[in-house]
């Protein structure tokens, strides 16, 4: 009998160091094997836009770092919610991941009930580039500075007006995050909607608007130009191409701080090891001088945050926007 019991125990003892020595093997084998194939890079909008520049721009770069090729998948539509709930649907095995974007990952979702997924549905892995906001008037505008600005709407509440490219659009909630910040009412000053920044900028110039807060891109030549005036921008610190123009942080509005930005996330449940080659990759393709040119080229900035940093900082934003939409009525169910 206690010769089958001592038997029994180092059968259970092989069972188990055989179950670790695989699991260790395995994990080795992982390491030594990804990614054996190509990767497949979703984009959640059409081919030729700044997100889908932005992806191929990684794609062509990350290639070296990861040692193969990826692929480009354009899935536009509904606010980019079809690709990304595509890319939502993927293995979590790092051969489907998306390319970020905050208007598709969050405010999309943050303002939607029906979106069908939120942060905690995806896997943030590396944020790779910021846009600034940056709020203008034109060039004749009797506002000089923020402080006249502001001024101004508080001493005709109701009369100043602001061009946006429609409700829940970052440049929306830029505006209404400064309203709030300093005290003010939300219909302080009148929102006048507009199909596209485009179309909203040109409100401003035509003075169908007093002021308006944009992407850092879709500014710069009207501010290089004479056309338009800067007050403030959302960097911590002042840009190198514009030293002129101050920050609101220096103003005295630290909070003011929305920016757009892009990155790589993954499906729910990637494993840490897939998330961290990615990350590291990232990190070294964004060292790249032909990387770093040709983001600068299409207008955004190079801002790495790493998994745990970007996951943080989504989720920041997503409550902060959620919170914004509900206090401004435009929640939807």
């Amino acid at each position: 009998m206690e010769k089958k019991m001592k038997n029994y125990l180092n059968f259970q003892f092989l069972g188990v160091l055989a179950f670790a020595v695989a699991g260790l093997t395995s994990n080795a084998v992982f390491a030594d094997t990804y990614p054996s194939k190509p990767i497949k890079l979703v984009v959640a909008s059409g081919a030729g836009g700044s997100t889908d520049t932005a992806a191929r721009i990684m794609g062509i770069n990350i290639q070296d770092h990861l040692g193969q090729p990826i692929i480009i998948v354009n899935k536009k539509g509904a606010s980019g919610s079809i690709g990304i709930n595509f890319g939502l649907k993927a293995k979590p095995d790092g051969y489907l991941l998306m390319e970020g974007m905050i208007g598709g990952h969050v405010l999309h979702p943050a303002m939607n009930l029906s979106a069908g997924y939120t942060p905690a549905d995806y896997t943030p892995i590396a944020m790779t580039q910021m846009n600034p906001n940056v709020l203008l008037v034109s060039a004749s505008s009797p506002y000089q500075s923020l402080q006249d600005l502001l001024d101004a709407i508080a001493q005709n509440p109701g009369k100043l007006k602001f061009s946006h490219a429609g409700a829940g659009s970052i440049h929306y909630f830029g505006i209404h995050l400064l309203l709030k910040t300093v005290g003010l009412d939300k219909d302080a000053a009148i929102a006048i909607p507009y199909k596209g920044g485009k179309k909203s900028m040109a409100g401003l110039l035509r003075g169908e608007a007093d002021f308006h807060q944009t992407n850092l891109v879709s500014a710069i030549d009207f501010i290089e130009a004479g056309k338009v005036r800067a007050l403030a921008v959302t960097t911590s610190e002042r840009l190198k191409a514009f030293p002129d123009v101050p920050t609101f942080a220096e103003q005295g509005f630290p909070g003011v701080d929305i920016f757009g930005w892009r990155g790589v996330i993954g499906p729910k449940g990637l494993p840490k090891e897939i998330v961290d080659t990615w990350a590291q990759a990232i990190a070294d393709t964004m060292e790249m001088k032909g990387w770093k040119k040709m983001v600068k080229a299409v207008g955004d900035m190079p801002r790495f945050m790493g998994p745990e940093e970007f996951t943080k900082h989504i989720d920041q934003d997503f409550k902060r926007y959620r919170q914004m939409a509900t206090d401004l009525g435009i929640l939807v169910e």
